[in-house]
């Protein structure tokens, strides 16, 4: 069994999503109980992700909500966000900085 812990950043999406929908919350609960008895579970497409956020991992509540999180140890992990592809997968801007005059 997995060990989990929730940003507050992941604690208000998924209040917003039960808002939005209770039908999909349940799913998400449901999910989050599949990954704690085995990360491993095909029904979650459980996959790590790339380039800028690379070491972090996602698996699948429906087609376009996922969680996203991070291992912490080989028993424990962090959930981070969790949405849809839109917003959690949205590129970070970063703020230009200009030269010190």
């Amino acid at each position: 069994m997995v060990k989990v812990e929730r940003l507050g950043k992941f604690n208000e999406q998924l209040r917003e999503l039960s808002i939005a929908s209770l039908e999909l919350n349940k799913l998400a609960e449901k999910r989050i109980l599949v990954f704690i008895k085995n990360p491993n579970d095909t029904r979650l497409n459980n996959h790590p992700l790339t380039k800028k956020m690379e070491g972090q991992w996602a698996f699948s509540i429906t087609d376009d909500v996922s969680i996203v999180y991070e291992w912490l140890s080989t028993t424990t992990v962090r959930f981070r966000e969790i949405g849809p592809h839109s917003k959690v997968y949205a590129r970070k801007r970063v703020k230009q900085q200009f030269p010190k005059k």
